[in-house]
């Protein structure tokens, strides 16, 4: 078994193998032309009213999808202002207030498939908001208590309402990362002690699992398609996503991060960079089926879904990913601002 100090120099060495990251490009020049399409699309009366008709559906076309893709680009305000204010309506109130687990709590009228946020959604709108320039808990007025409510006592989320209802419930790692993403671009406008603790015990829900590894099956791993990087993820995880996300946790709220949770993680990652790059290795969108909107106005589902240039363009499959790249260079970059600090426990 090695020990702290032999942990240590294994870090380091293992920090100096990956080398150099590739510029490979800027992404606002690589993808110039796909980018003014989405954001000329978002500009049109047609995005605003199908913002209006569904903030959501259908995937992967409607505006939900563009701006989520520029949000994960990081250029989140490129998005205009006219499919800004759109949202921010229809994020307030297209949506009921709670995530009903009994049929008691869906109040009349409610469509339980458009009109309820489930946790991945939420947390996507409050970062599309944020990134936007919006307070997202004042555009959505009731989202502060959403976290606390239906947080399960294992520290994460499930969008699934009946597993709340089971003796003891298990949380979905992919309903968790949005929520918990959401929750810490919050803190930056400070975080109660409560929420601050919620936070804290979503992340520990991660570590514990050592980023894609299952508690109750003997170490298995949750979903192999976690080990496979895919970009974008809208709601979708892989290791990166789950390691980017603790990392800039340690170091945005100056907390011990323990090596040894996310070491394996570490090593699956760095094993893929190839030429200073990572590449997309799933498209998880693909080949599926939408809830859409007939043309007489009744929504059905099992349609064909449609991609759009930016998404076929920045999601490429087997492409270089600039993002991808970005997103393990700043985890790079948080595991040696916290080895500097003293907050890596080895």
């Amino acid at each position: 078994m090695k020990n702290e100090t032999q942990e240590k120099a294994g870090f380091k060495e293992l920090i100096a193998q990956i080398g150099p990251f590739s510029a490979a490009g800027r992404p606002a020049e690589l993808f110039a032309a796909t980018i003014a399409q989405s954001v000329g699309y978002l500009d049109s009366q047609a995005a605003v009213d199908s913002l209006h008709a569904d903030p959501y559906w259908p995937k992967w076309n409607s505006p939900w999808w563009h701006m989520t893709l520029l949000l994960e680009m990081g250029m989140a305000e490129k998005i205009p202002a006219g499919a800004r204010t759109a949202f921010q309506s229809v994020a307030r109130e297209h949506y009921i207030s709670v995530f009903p687990l009994r049929e008691e709590e869906i109040p009349p009228g409610c469509d339980t498939t458009r009109n309820i946020y489930c946790h991945c959604a939420l947390g996507t709108a409050l970062q599309i908001l944020e990134a936007g320039g919006s307070r997202s808990d004042e555009v959505i007025a009731w989202v502060r208590p959403w976290f606390a409510r239906y947080q399960i006592a294992d520290g994460g989320y499930n969008c699934t309402e009946s597993v709340y209802l089971k003796e003891t419930p298990r949380s979905s790692i992919v309903s968790t990362l949005p929520m918990l993403e959401a929750l810490l671009k919050l803190s930056e406008r400070g975080l109660a002690g409560a929420e601050e603790e919620l936070l804290n015990r979503g992340v520990q829900y991660l570590l514990n699992r050592r980023l894609f590894k299952s508690l109750s099956k003997k170490d298995a791993v949750i979903d192999p398609d976690f080990l496979m990087l895919t970009f974008p993820r809208f709601y979708e995880y892989d290791v990166l996503r789950g390691l980017r996300l603790v990392t800039d946790w340690a170091v945005k709220r100056k907390k011990n991060l323990p090596f040894a949770a996310i070491e394996e993680a570490f090593q699956l990652i760095a094993a893929k960079v190839k030429g200073g790059q990572l590449h997309i290795e799933r498209q998880f969108y693909a080949g599926k089926r939408t809830l859409a909107q007939e043309k007489y106005g009744q929504w059905s589902r099992g349609h064909d879904v449609s991609l759009f240039p930016l998404l076929e363009a920045a999601g490429a499959l087997g492409a270089p990913s600039p993002f991808l790249t970005q997103s393990f260079a700043q985890v790079v970059e948080n595991l040696q601002v916290l080895d500097d600090s003293g907050l890596i426990e080895f």
